[in-house]
Protein backbone atom coordinates (compact mmCIF):
# COMPACT_ATOMS: atom_id res chain seq x y z
CA UNK A 1 0.00 0.00 0.00
CA UNK A 2 1.61 3.02 -0.64
CA UNK A 3 1.10 6.11 1.30
CA UNK A 4 -1.83 8.40 0.48
CA UNK A 5 -1.58 12.36 -0.10
CA UNK A 6 -4.05 14.47 2.11
CA UNK A 7 -4.36 17.26 -1.06
CA UNK A 8 -7.16 18.52 -2.64
CA UNK A 9 -8.83 16.43 -5.70
CA UNK A 10 -8.64 17.30 -9.18
CA UNK A 11 -12.24 18.32 -8.93
CA UNK A 12 -11.29 22.19 -7.33
CA UNK A 13 -11.43 21.95 -3.31
CA UNK A 14 -12.99 18.94 -2.65
CA UNK A 15 -10.76 17.16 0.57
CA UNK A 16 -9.02 13.96 -0.02
CA UNK A 17 -10.18 11.11 1.10
CA UNK A 18 -7.36 10.25 3.26
CA UNK A 19 -7.81 13.47 5.00
CA UNK A 20 -11.66 12.62 5.25
CA UNK A 21 -10.75 9.34 7.04
CA UNK A 22 -8.46 11.55 9.54
CA UNK A 23 -10.23 13.95 10.66
CA UNK A 24 -13.66 11.27 10.88
CA UNK A 25 -11.59 9.20 12.85
CA UNK A 26 -10.21 12.04 14.96
CA UNK A 27 -13.49 13.32 15.61
CA UNK A 28 -15.47 10.17 16.50
CA UNK A 29 -12.47 8.93 18.92
CA UNK A 30 -12.26 13.06 20.26
CA UNK A 31 -15.70 12.40 21.05
CA UNK A 32 -15.97 9.28 22.29
CA UNK A 33 -13.18 9.59 24.61
CA UNK A 34 -14.24 12.72 25.90
CA UNK A 35 -17.64 11.29 26.62
CA UNK A 36 -16.35 7.96 28.54
CA UNK A 37 -13.62 10.27 30.23
CA UNK A 38 -16.41 12.80 31.94
CA UNK A 39 -18.74 9.97 32.68
CA UNK A 40 -16.15 7.57 33.76
CA UNK A 41 -14.95 11.05 36.20
CA UNK A 42 -18.10 11.80 37.28
CA UNK A 43 -19.98 8.87 38.43
CA UNK A 44 -16.52 6.81 39.53
CA UNK A 45 -14.62 9.89 41.03
CA UNK A 46 -17.35 12.48 41.84
CA UNK A 47 -15.68 15.13 39.42
CA UNK A 48 -17.22 17.60 37.12
CA UNK A 49 -16.39 17.91 33.51
CA UNK A 50 -14.93 21.14 33.67
CA UNK A 51 -12.05 19.79 35.74
CA UNK A 52 -11.69 16.76 33.60
CA UNK A 53 -10.87 19.45 30.62
CA UNK A 54 -8.87 21.16 33.33
CA UNK A 55 -6.75 18.91 34.27
CA UNK A 56 -5.87 18.33 30.43
CA UNK A 57 -4.85 21.92 30.64
CA UNK A 58 -2.81 21.52 33.39
CA UNK A 59 -0.53 19.29 30.97
CA UNK A 60 0.58 22.42 29.36
CA UNK A 61 0.43 25.37 32.27
CA UNK A 62 0.26 23.37 35.32
CA UNK A 63 -1.82 23.50 38.35
CA UNK A 64 -2.63 27.30 37.47
CA UNK A 65 -5.25 25.56 35.10
CA UNK A 66 -7.65 24.86 38.15
CA UNK A 67 -7.85 28.15 39.00
CA UNK A 68 -9.17 29.12 35.30
CA UNK A 69 -12.14 29.50 33.84
CA UNK A 70 -14.06 28.51 30.49
CA UNK A 71 -11.01 29.67 28.32
CA UNK A 72 -9.08 26.76 30.39
CA UNK A 73 -11.47 24.04 29.80
CA UNK A 74 -11.73 25.32 25.77
CA UNK A 75 -7.56 24.90 26.13
CA UNK A 76 -8.05 21.40 27.56
CA UNK A 77 -10.56 19.93 24.84
CA UNK A 78 -8.52 21.54 22.07
CA UNK A 79 -5.45 19.28 23.82
CA UNK A 80 -7.69 16.61 23.82
CA UNK A 81 -8.56 16.53 20.74
CA UNK A 82 -5.28 17.34 19.30
CA UNK A 83 -3.59 14.10 20.91
CA UNK A 84 -6.76 12.23 19.18
CA UNK A 85 -5.81 13.69 15.76
CA UNK A 86 -1.68 12.82 16.42
CA UNK A 87 -2.93 9.35 17.48
CA UNK A 88 -4.98 9.17 14.20
CA UNK A 89 -2.35 10.67 11.74
CA UNK A 90 -0.27 8.17 13.23
CA UNK A 91 -2.10 5.16 12.65
CA UNK A 92 -2.74 6.11 9.40
CA UNK A 93 0.01 6.29 8.10
CA UNK A 94 1.60 2.92 9.78
CA UNK A 95 -1.75 1.23 9.10
CA UNK A 96 -0.08 -0.17 6.27
CA UNK A 97 2.62 -1.76 7.65
CA UNK A 98 0.41 -2.85 10.99
CA UNK A 99 -1.95 -4.45 8.39
CA UNK A 100 1.17 -6.90 6.54
CA UNK A 101 0.42 -8.66 10.38
CA UNK A 102 -2.56 -9.85 9.47
CA UNK A 103 -3.97 -9.50 12.63
CA UNK A 104 -7.88 -9.53 12.83
CA UNK A 105 -8.99 -6.05 12.53
CA UNK A 106 -10.64 -5.87 15.76
CA UNK A 107 -7.55 -7.53 17.20
CA UNK A 108 -5.62 -4.16 15.59
CA UNK A 109 -7.50 -2.01 17.35
CA UNK A 110 -7.87 -3.39 20.74
CA UNK A 111 -3.93 -3.86 20.77
CA UNK A 112 -4.03 0.31 19.36
CA UNK A 113 -5.85 1.10 21.86
CA UNK A 114 -3.89 -0.63 24.56
CA UNK A 115 -0.93 1.09 22.70
CA UNK A 116 -2.12 4.84 23.52
CA UNK A 117 -3.14 4.25 26.91
CA UNK A 118 0.21 3.22 27.68
CA UNK A 119 1.87 6.22 26.08
CA UNK A 120 -0.18 8.96 27.54
CA UNK A 121 -0.09 7.13 31.02
CA UNK A 122 3.59 6.48 31.10
CA UNK A 123 5.14 8.71 28.71
CA UNK A 124 3.08 12.08 28.03
CA UNK A 125 0.97 12.37 31.33
CA UNK A 126 4.75 11.95 33.87
CA UNK A 127 6.29 14.12 30.73
CA UNK A 128 3.50 17.26 31.51
CA UNK A 129 2.79 19.60 33.94
CA UNK A 130 0.31 17.42 35.10
CA UNK A 131 -0.20 17.26 38.97
CA UNK A 132 1.94 13.66 39.89
CA UNK A 133 -0.47 10.98 40.65
CA UNK A 134 -0.70 10.53 44.66
CA UNK A 135 -1.39 7.07 44.99
CA UNK A 136 -0.03 4.15 43.68
CA UNK A 137 -0.65 2.00 40.32
CA UNK A 138 -4.02 -0.11 40.74
CA UNK A 139 -5.19 -2.15 38.21
CA UNK A 140 -8.60 -2.30 39.36
CA UNK A 141 -8.79 1.67 39.05
CA UNK A 142 -6.68 1.44 35.41
CA UNK A 143 -9.35 -1.51 34.13
CA UNK A 144 -12.05 1.41 33.30
CA UNK A 145 -9.33 3.56 31.61
CA UNK A 146 -8.32 0.71 29.24
CA UNK A 147 -11.53 -0.64 28.53
CA UNK A 148 -12.30 3.39 27.27
CA UNK A 149 -8.78 3.00 25.40
CA UNK A 150 -9.67 -0.36 23.74
CA UNK A 151 -13.10 0.25 22.81
CA UNK A 152 -13.46 3.80 22.44
CA UNK A 153 -10.52 5.03 21.06
CA UNK A 154 -8.41 2.09 18.91
CA UNK A 155 -11.27 -0.04 18.06
CA UNK A 156 -13.70 3.20 16.21
CA UNK A 157 -10.10 4.18 15.22
CA UNK A 158 -9.03 1.46 13.42
CA UNK A 159 -12.40 0.60 11.96
CA UNK A 160 -12.33 3.67 10.43
CA UNK A 161 -8.45 4.07 9.29
CA UNK A 162 -9.27 -0.33 8.06
CA UNK A 163 -12.55 0.83 6.13
CA UNK A 164 -10.26 3.55 4.13
CA UNK A 165 -7.30 1.16 2.66
CA UNK A 166 -10.05 -1.71 2.13
CA UNK A 167 -11.81 0.72 -0.46
CA UNK A 168 -8.55 1.74 -1.97
CA UNK A 169 -7.20 -1.76 -2.36
CA UNK A 170 -10.73 -2.62 -4.07
CA UNK A 171 -10.72 0.21 -6.38
CA UNK A 172 -6.89 -0.65 -6.87
CA UNK A 173 -8.31 -4.33 -8.15
CA UNK A 174 -11.28 -3.23 -9.78
CA UNK A 175 -9.11 -0.84 -11.50
CA UNK A 176 -6.59 -3.64 -12.51
CA UNK A 177 -9.48 -6.03 -13.66
CA UNK A 178 -10.21 -3.24 -16.12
Amino acid sequence: MTTPALTTTSNGGSTSPALKTILTAGFIVGLLDASAAMVHSYFWNDVTPDIVWKYVASGAIGRSAFTGGGGIVALGLFFHFLIAFIFTIILFYGYPVISKLKLPVVITGILWGLVVWNVMHWIVAPMSSVPPRKAPFDIVKVLPQLGIHMFLVGLPMTLVIHRYYSRKSRLANAHSEI
